[in-house]
């Protein structure tokens, strides 16, 4: 195994049932927090009203901040953050999805730093770690997906320069998340793919790139995914049940919370490099679909170039059961059947179905490059150029 550090400070509630002693935590970061919601839905499905009681019985003044778009706008997060500065707010409380969870870190830290706008703080921009610390950050998730409710990082659109971009510092980890399976069950079906995409390329990125030092990272890795293989499609037959519901969100926080990768080598986030510069590009576009599409010509580019062949052949047997004596035919049984996985739950699709058009993928590669490799290839176990990222991009127009 290779030398890691694992660092989970954030106070992690489960269930329905946990609400009060979450609420209690909260009261302990403050008395006023700004409560940050993005265009509505937990109004609608009442959790709102649910987290404004519980605010209001445990003597927690609020300000309400809503409107905070899919792909977070960095111009919307200073707005929040002049709002928050206003009002002295203590903590922020984000009750929603990624895009919220995301977009609280980013006001968290501009409120505590008394600065205006985010995106000089991103990836690629002059300001990247220069900032010094955030207020306290709280987390309600209400999708399966980015795992933004333990990690140290947000990622920022910004539709003024057809932008997406990460920041990332360890005091953006929340303080307290409680996950309420009963806050899921009124997920679209869309969004509920959509986010099981999402969590299964926080283990596939570094399963892949990663090596074969860590066995037991791979055991790991392994049951989180076939969780998300075997609990989808059963959602799908039954959106209201929350143990399921349950089953996904779990799986997303144990996908992204550093154990999934200790002992392992060092990688990069190729997809969500890749998949980052696509919604930069189209702000529409949701992180996970934009990722489901990638997957297969993303790993058939890999094992064409002889890259990871291994780390596939042993996804296949792990998680389909596939047994091959030539590694090379085991990866690509592993792709072809993935795709089926696609294809049955929803996600299978090409750049074209989702308005990204083929001429401008070389634009698009050239953002990844610039953002994502300072201006060199990508590191995918070997150089991933311009010319093989529109490569990949041009591969998913077979997946019809």
């Amino acid at each position: 195994m290779n030398p890691f550090e694992v660092h989970i400070p954030t106070h992690i509630f489960y269930g329905k049932e946990k609400d009060g002693l979450f609420f209690d935590k909260l009261a302990e970061l403050g008395n006023h927090a700004l409560l940050v919601i993005g265009g509505g839905s937990v109004k609608r499905a009442g959790y709102l009203d649910e987290v404004t009681s519980q605010l209001n019985a445990h003597h927690i003044t609020y300000t309400l901040f809503e409107g905070i778009e899919p792909n977070p706008h960095a111009q919307t997060i200073d707005k929040a953050a002049v709002l928050g500065k206003a009002k002295g707010v203590d903590f922020v409380l984000a009750l929603g999805g990624g895009s919220v969870m995301d977009a609280s870190k980013g006001i968290a830290g501009l409120i505590h730093d008394d600065e205006k706008e985010i995106w000089p703080f991103v990836l690629g921009e002059p300001k990247h770690k220069t900032m010094k610390g955030a207020i306290p950050i709280a987390t309600i998730p209400t999708t399966a997906a980015t795992a933004s409710e333990v990690t140290a990082y947000a990622v920022i659109s910004n539709v003024e320069v057809n932008g997406k971009s990460p920041i990332g510092y360890s005091f953006f980890k929340p303080a307290a998340s409680w996950l309420n399976p009963s806050y899921h069950t009124s997920i679209p079906l869309e969004t509920t793919r959509d986010g099981a995409s999402d969590i299964l390329s926080h283990v596939f990125e570094n399963y892949i790139l990663g090596g074969n030092d860590s066995p037991l990272a791979d055991r790991y890795s392994e049951g989180v995914m076939q969780t998300v293989l075997d609990t989808m499609p059963l959602v799908e037959k039954d959106p209201g049940n929350e143990a399921l519901r349950g089953q996904l969100m779990w799986a997303s926080t144990l996908a992204l919370n550093t154990i999934q990768i200790a002992g392992r080598k060092p990688s990069v986030f190729i997809m969500h490099n890749l998949e980052h510069a696509l919604s930069g590009f189209n702000p529409d576009l949701a992180h996970g679909r934009g990722l489901a599409i990638l997957y297969p010509a993303y790993f058939k580019w890999m094992v064409q170039n002889g890259r990871a062949v291994d780390r596939f052949a042993l996804l296949g047997e792990k998680l389909f059961g596939i047994q091959s004596s030539d590694e090379k035919k085991g990866a690509y049984e592993f792709i072809e059947t993935f795709e089926n996985w696609l294809r049955d739950n929803g996600l299978y699709q090409r750049l074209s179905d989702v308005n990204i058009p083929e001429n401008a993928f070389g634009e698009i590669a050239d953002y990844a490059i610039k953002v994502y490799g300072s201006g060199s290839p990508l590191n995918a176990i070997g150089k991933l150029d311009k010319e093989g990222i529109v490569t990949i991009f041009k591969m998913t127009e077979d997946q019809k």
